[in-house]
This record gives structure tokens, C-alpha cells and sequence, in this order.
């Protein structure tokens, strides 16, 4: 045995808790004891994986389609995404797709194909709190770029040509955002994909909830270029969240270098979600991704205005995705004191924003509508109780 433990790495010091998992740790005794938990506090929607899906898998498991696939991802797969994106209106070949371990697995491959030591990556806060760590991961640093409600928390133009230095090597979006469910402007996003190119800089661009978009359609960055990574996942649209299977595309420059580190650091993604993943394009389950994405546009619509009315400040009306940025300042001073008093007291369980802003007050939470509508109502009721106490 050693005669002294050896130091960890000092990035892992320096990652900041996840104040969320305090609440489903929470949520966890008390469903033990019994206590009726309604989870509004993790991003994964209710509704199952589509039968096609599942069904897709274990026919691929009979078949025995349990090896290793090409690092890249299925052939099949990759054409069918291609074809998905053809359909929106975009070429975009199946050579410059990889296929990954869910999204997080396509945003670190971006990293490190884009981002050397020391150098830095210019990104929006709030944030989803993992992508800086997907940096910190391959040496770099993250340059925060302070936002408000009235840039829909998202960067704009002028903030880039304002604050952006040497250093600066990578813009990361993130479209619709997570905490925000705001998309970045059309008009903001073509003038940062414009500025990417004009001054060298790589562009990578989360749209893993752009399908879910509410307000008629949301349309790709790609539409604006082709000299860019954008992430996608089979995770949100497609309620693949624990199959762990998403997708990079990639400008012509990189796909060499992004397939040699897939090879490196993935080795492939998981075999049975990429077969079961070619039933998502099925047109019977892209019907029913339709109809889930009016659900939770109807969720939406219907928790908002309940939730202004017991006091929360929403400022912005969700372009997508599935979640409620607030701020309950009105209601509290530290949101996480009072999601963990919540979720004790009444079995609501909410995420505290500190999560996602080192800027913002401590007064922000999160509120996924990922319960039906009357576990909605029921827990909106909670939390009038609540706070009639």
C-alpha cells in the first residue's frame, strides 16, 4: 500500500457541484418512504422510447448485431440522418456525420478537435452546467459571455466583436438553450455564424432541441452555413434519453480529425441504439414525435401563466425545448434553499438555477413541464399551498 494517497487531477477539484442532484437525492428518500415525488427537476420527458424503437432493438439483439460497429456509426444510420436533414432542406452527406455517445459524447469530440490548452471558448451564461466541462476536459478554458432576458439569454453580435480576445478560438451555442429553452435570434445567428467565419474562429452549435421548437420551425443553423459543427441526439425529440445516442456534423476541414478521435476515444457507439435508432425515421414514429412536441407545447402554455400568477417572474416564453427559466425572487432569496424546502414539504421537486449561472442572483429556478398536464396542476396546487403558509 502506499504510504500516501496520490492527488487527483486539480480539474476535478475545480468542477463545481451539481446543486440539482441535492434535490433528487431528496426526492429519492422520500419516494422510499412512500411520499408521492413530482419530478419537474430532470430533462427527460415522461414519454417512453417509441415501440418501433424498442422493437428495433430487440430485433437487433436476435439478429446478433452486438459488435462493434464502423467508428463512425452505422452506414445505415449516418444515410438516415442525412436523409433527415434532406428533408428539412439540407445537403448535408452522411461522410461528415458521427455518430456518438449521446450529445455529450459529440460536444467533447468538438472540443477536442477544435480547442488546444490554454486556449478559450466563448460561451453564454447561463448555461447547461456540463458543456464547460466538455472544455475544461481537453485543456481549454471557457470565456463567459454575460446575457439577459432582453438578449433571450443568448449572445449577440456585438458582444463578440466587444468582448472577444486573442484567446478566443471557439463561439459554442447552444439552440434552443438549456435552462432557457430560448433559440438564439435569426437574425443574431446568422451575423455569429458570419463572424465565426470571417474572423477563423470554429463555431459548434447545440441543437439537440431544435425539433422541439413551439413557434412554427425553428430552423438549423446549417441553413446558414456549412463550415460548422452543430450536435444532434436521438435523446429529446426521439425519448432515446437512456440509450445514449447522438450525432456530429462536421465542416469538411474536420472530419478527419474527428473520426480519428472517435477511433481513439469511443472506439463506436453503442451497437443496439444505432439499430434501434433507424426506426426513428420511420414515418409513423416521426408522426409521433410530432404529436409529443404538441403536448409539450400545450404543457407550456398551460404552466406558464399558473406560474406567474403564484409569483414568478418569466420574462421570456420558451421557444422550445422543455423547460421554464424563473426568477422567484419575489418568493425567496436562495433557490436552493428553496427547492430543498419545497420538495421536503410538499414533493415538488424544481431545479435551482445555480446550476446554470455564475451571474445571475440566486434566485433563479428551473422548471421542466416533463409531467402531464395533471401533474402539472397537481403540483402547481403544491406549491400554492406552499406558499400560502
Amino acid at each position: 500500500m502506499p504510504s500516501q494517497t496520490p492527488p487527483l487531477a486539480l480539474r476535478v477539484a475545480e468542477i463545481p457541484p451539481f446543486h440539482v442532484m441535492e434535490v433528487v437525492a431528496e426526492a429519492a428518500v422520500l419516494e422510499a418512504k412512500g411520499i408521492d415525488v413530482i419530478h419537474l427537476e430532470v430533462g427527460e420527458p415522461d414519454f417512453s422510447t417509441p415501440s418501433d424503437v424498442l422493437t428495433a432493438a430487440q430485433d437487433a439483439m436476435a439478429s446478433g448485431h452486438t459488435r462493434y460497429t464502423d467508428a463512425r456509426g452505422l452506414p445505415a444510420l449516418r444515410d438516415a440522418i442525412s436523409a433527415w436533414y434532406a428533408s428539412q432542406g439540407l445537403a448535408i452527406s452522411a461522410e461528415r456525420i458521427q455518430v456518438t455517445q449521446g450529445a455529450s459524447g459529440a460536444l467533447l469530440l468538438a472540443a477536442a478537435a477544435t480547442v488546444n490548452p490554454g486556449e478559450q471558448v466563448l460561451m453564454a451564461d447561463p448555461a447547461y452546467p456540463c458543456n464547460p466541462r466538455f472544455v475544461e476536459a481537453v485543456g481549454g478554458r471557457v470565456h463567459w459571455l454575460r446575457t439577459e432576458a432582453t438578449d433571450a439569454f443568448q449572445p449577440n453580435a456585438a458582444m463578440l466583436r466587444r468582448s472577444a480576445c486573442a484567446e478566443d478560438r471557439v463561439l459554442m451555442l447552444a439552440h434552443p438553450a438549456n435552462p432557457t429553452g430560448m433559440a438564439v435570434p435569426a437574425a443574431e445567428l446568422r451575423a455569429m455564424v458570419s463572424w465565426c467565419q470571417d474572423t477563423g474562429r470554429h463555431l459548434i452549435v447545440d441543437e439537440i432541441y431544435q425539433p422541439l421548437s413551439f413557434e412554427g420551425e425553428l430552423q438549423s443553423s446549417l441553413h446558414l452555413g456549412q463550415d460548422h459543427f452543430v450536435v444532434g441526439s436521438f435523446s429529446k425529440y426521439f425519448n432515446m434519453t437512456g440509450w445514449r445516442l447522438g450525432w456530429l456534423v462536421m465542416p469538411e476541414y474536420a472530419v478527419s480529425a474527428c473520426q480519428k478521435l472517435a477511433q481513439h476515444l469511443f472506439i463506436c457507439a453503442p451497437t443496439t441504439a444505432q439499430h434501434a435508432a433507424l426506426a426513428c425515421f420511420r414515418p409513423n414514429v416521426l408522426a409521433e414525435a410530432e404529436v409529443r412536441r404538441e403536448i409539450l407545447k400545450s404543457r407550456r402554455d398551460f404552466l406558464i401563466p399558473r406560474l406567474r400568477a403564484l409569483g414568478f417572474d418569466i420574462p421570456l416564453m420558451p421557444d422550445g425545448a422543455f423547460y421554464v427559466f424563473a426568477d422567484a425572487s419575489a418568493l425567496t432569496e436562495n433557490s436552493q434553499a428553496f427547492c430543498m424546502d419545497l420538495i421536503r414539504k410538499t414533493g415538488v421537486a424544481l431545479t435551482p438555477g445555480n446550476d446554470f449561472s455564475q451571474a445571475l442572483p440566486p434566485t433563479w429556478i428551473r422548471v421542466a413541464f416533463t409531467e402531464t398536464e395533471a401533474r402539472l396542476d397537481e403540483a402547481l396546487r403544491r406549491i400554492e399551498s406552499y406558499l400560502a403558509c
